[in-house]
């Protein structure tokens, strides 16, 4: 973010109230000068100065609207590709505790809140304070009184809009947490709906979100409390600075100090001071809730980074289908989970990736296969042993530039709401029709694409085209396989299949494969029979 463009914002906005003050004491002056029947020259003088303040106060208030905004979204982009940035570093297995309902939270209304700092506190509350200091020197110009008045007015403000953000302090502060917490509770819920429902728990669930919905309601209305007593505050304070002005002013009428206009001219700035200052409680009462979700934010940035990458490679390995396969090779590994205690999941593994020779990877379930993967992915960093690219660390080489060497099959892959031929393409953007549908067919899935009305153009799920266990499972590996890349890494691809589709998709992928690494991770013994190389890991050992 730009301090000029803070700076920028807050100038603008300082010449919008300046103009609308300007404004309301000279068309005060002009009204009252005018009784008087003063040379038309002068009226003509003050007549001018109505028309430029009030040109300047929506000019300047436009483009205050148009400064502060492109400020807000700039610091609400930056925020985001932080965010992205960060999370790219620690998904899937550095984010101990993370939540993909309150991920979104923070990704969408945190971040929102987060630029609140700057565009709906500090850009108006600063401008309002100018203003102010403006108007006091102004009243006490033509009666010192009057600058007192109006002075003590703004302190009265200031100490009832610092009392209402105290009360706020925890209700508000709690929000942002509230909100994540509900986002957490619909998502699991959307997630394992079919449970709840076979299980005759969708009213546990409806209860436990509604518990939740009532505590936010609670908390919202505290901190809407606490904004409301700051707003009548200031609303007793600006009354209490217009009355003093108005005793002083006519004290000062009577001793012939100043004249009627004079005394008009300060009623008026008095008026302009107690509205100005109506608008601070509201954004001081955001002040707890946008650091609350700074803070949030910020806890993202706090979680270790769960790889090392210690040399000076930064630049990513790019895709395509161009690259030489390397050997990749973990030799003494041991790797345990970000958020496990340091207990270690694996040890003493050695694996080789060579060209043309596929290795299999076996074992029960929870015996660390996926964290194995993950390892190689750089994911997950190890804690000890080393994991080498073609005899270089991997410490040593980016982890962008690893992942581009690997194509990965998941054991639990996403498809994204768009079409079939997207999401085939996701990895490879120059795969042709011709080859998603060859390989679709080799996978056994050309009936079931004969059966799509639109074919690659048809939306897949959540929101498209239903997707079984097994299909998934085989178009991620059409994916995998589609980009070309050196090594494939595949967890898991059969295990929603039966035996003989397994068998069968196993063939297609050694024979597509040839001549690249492959890494086939199962649990299925029938399997481990077409491997020259089978590593097993039970129970932490290997």
């Amino acid at each position: 973010m730009s301090g000029r463009r803070v700076l920028a914002a807050v100038g603008i906005g300082l010449a919008g109230e300046l103009s609308a003050l300007g404004l309301l004491a000279t068309g005060g002056w002009l009204l009252l000068s005018a009784s008087l029947r003063p040379p038309i020259l002068l009226l003509s003088i003050a007549i001018g100065a109505v028309q430029l303040f009030s040109l300047l106060r929506g000019t300047a208030r436009y483009a205050e609207r148009l400064a502060s905004h492109d400020l807000g979204l700039r610091m609400q982009a930056g925020l985001r590709g932080w965010l992205y940035r960060r999370l790219e570093h620690l998904v899937p297995a550095g984010l101990p505790g993370g939540d993909r309902g309150d991920l979104l939270a923070r990704l969408v209304r945190d971040t929102e809140e987060a630029q609140d700092l700057v565009v709906r506190i500090a850009v108006p509350v600063l401008a309002a304070v100018v203003t102010w200091v403006a108007a006091v020197v102004t009243a006490a110009v033509l009666l010192p009184a009057a600058g007192a008045g109006i002075l003590a007015a703004g302190v009265l403000a200031a100490a009832g809009t610092a009392v209402s953000v105290l009360l706020a302090g925890r209700s508000a502060a709690a929000l942002p947490a509230a909100r994540g917490d509900i986002g957490s509770w619909v998502h699991g819920a959307l997630a394992a709906r079919e449970e709840l429902a076979a299980l005759g728990a969708a009213d546990w669930a409806l209860a436990q979100l509604a518990a939740r919905e009532r505590a936010l309601g609670a908390r919202t209305r505290a901190a809407a409390a606490a904004v409301g007593f700051g707003r009548a505050a200031c609303a007793l304070a600006g009354g209490a600075g217009l009355a003093g002005v108005a005793w002083a002013g006519a004290a000062a009428v009577r001793s012939g100090r100043i004249g009627p206009v004079e005394f008009g001219v300060l009623v008026f700035l008095a008026l302009g001071t107690a509205a100005l200052l109506q608008g601070l409680p509201d954004a001081a009462g955001r002040l707890p809730v946008s650091r609350a979700s700074l803070d949030r934010l910020a806890g993202i940035g706090r979680i270790p980074v769960p790889v090392t990458a210690a040399g000076p490679d930064r630049r990513p390995a790019g895709t395509g289908r161009t690259h030489r396969a390397p050997v990749v090779a973990l030799r003494g590994a041991a790797a345990c989970y970000p958020d496990g205690g340091g207990r270690l999941v694996f040890h003493g593994l050695d694996l080789e990736l060579v060209p043309g020779r596929p290795v299999a990877l076996a074992g029960p379930s929870g015996s660390g296969k996926t964290l194995a993967v993950y390892t190689l992915l750089r994911f997950a960093d190890l804690a000890a042993g080393t994991l080498t690219i073609d005899g270089t660390d991997a410490r040593d080489l980016s982890p962008e530039r690893i992942r581009g060497l690997l194509a990965w099959s998941p054991e639990q892959p996403v498809l994204f709401p768009a079409s079939l031929r997207a999401n085939l393409r996701l990895g490879a953007p120059q795969a042709t029709d011709g080859e998603m549908t060859e390989l679709l067919g080799r996978f056994g899935l050309a009936p079931w694409l004969d059966r799509l009305e639109r074919g690659l153009d048809t939306v897949l799920a959540p929101w498209g085209h239903p997707v079984s266990g097994g299909e998934l499972l085989r178009l991620s590996l059409a994916r995998a396989v589609l980009t070309g890349r050196p090594v494939l890494v595949l967890d898991e691809p059969t295990s929603h299949l039966d035996q003989a589709t397994a068998g069968a998709v196993l063939e297609a992928v050694l024979e597509h494969a040839r001549g690249r690494s492959v890494l086939w991770v199962t649990h299925r013994p029938a399997e481990l029979a077409l491997f020259p190389e089978v590593r097993h890991l039970r129970g932490g050992m290997t």
